[in-house]
């Protein structure tokens, strides 16, 4: 065989083996589809969660401290809450954020689908005209209440505040107490210190929600705010679970002691 033949037949050869050769990943490595999914599955993650750390005490936010939420740089967090910004869910106010007019018609959207609010709104409305104080219905959101319903104060002094979409912390407010009552949501591991009369100590709260279940109703009174009172009772399902909370609150020169047992009566017979 002359060279060039054999150069030719050893190119085809090694061709061939290449050709069909089964291709070995190395066993560490990833597919760039997982990496992509991965990187989205994060980005929607790092989305959400700048999302929701608004609440009551960050109603807006600059970028440093949505980064230091979230855990990411800054020109990444800058990059999301302008993402954000484009859909409506956040808006500008100077060189800070807050949450945008489309959150409100969101929110309006998940309240409408509540059948069960629906269906509370007649006896929420009966206790305001019993009483003429602001009646609240609370739910079990992951280990802390949200106020989904409210039906404000018929007083011009009233603690009628917007309660409607407010997360709160349950062992500092007479619906929490019913919700930790009734085994709808865990006891908090720390008992944060609203005022001087806020339960700290998990003993006193343990024989507080045995007294809740015993009443049939739970009391806060000046534990969240000086001169706040409030009044709750469970509300079960078909099944004769707790699913959540209706309270009557008001100032303290209103609800005073000797009628709080009378509001939790009828709390719980609307």
């Amino acid at each position: 065989m002359s060279t060039a033949q054999y150069s030719a037949a050893w190119t085809d050869n090694v061709y061939l083996q290449l050709t069909t050769a089964t291709v070995r990943i190395h066993p560490c490595r990833v597919s760039e589809n997982v990496v992509a999914a991965g990187a989205t599955y994060q980005s929607a993650e790092r989305v959400l969660a700048l999302l929701t750390s608004f609440d009551d005490a960050r109603p807006e936010q600059g970028v440093t401290e949505l980064a230091e939420i979230i855990g990411v740089h800054k020109s990444t967090a800058s990059r999301l809450a302008a993402v954000l910004e484009r859909a409506g869910l956040l808006a500008r106010h100077g060189r800070r954020y807050r949450l945008g007019l489309e959150t409100i018609r969101l929110g309006t959207l998940a309240l409408r689908g509540l059948d069960f609010v629906a269906s509370m709104r007649p006896a929420m409305e009966k206790l305001s005209r019993q009483t003429g104080e602001t009646i609240n219905l609370a739910v079990p959101d992951g280990s802390g209440i949200l106020n989904v319903a409210e039906v404000p104060a018929t007083f011009i002094l009233s603690c009628s505040s917007g309660w409607i979409g407010r997360r709160t912390q349950p062992h500092a407010v007479a619906n929490g107490k019913v919700l930790l009552a009734h085994g709808a949501i865990p006891v908090p591991l720390e008992l944060e210190r609203y005022t001087d009369q806020t339960i700290t100590d998990p003993a006193v709260l343990a024989a507080e929600l045995a007294a809740v279940r015993a009443n049939g109703y739970a009391t806060a009174i000046g534990e969240l705010e000086d001169g706040l009172v409030a009044v709750a009772a469970p509300v079960f399902d078909g099944s004769g679970d707790c699913v959540a909370a209706l309270s009557v609150s008001g100032p303290a020169f209103r609800l005073r002691p000797d009628s709080l047992a009378e509001l939790g009566r009828l709390c719980a017979s609307r």
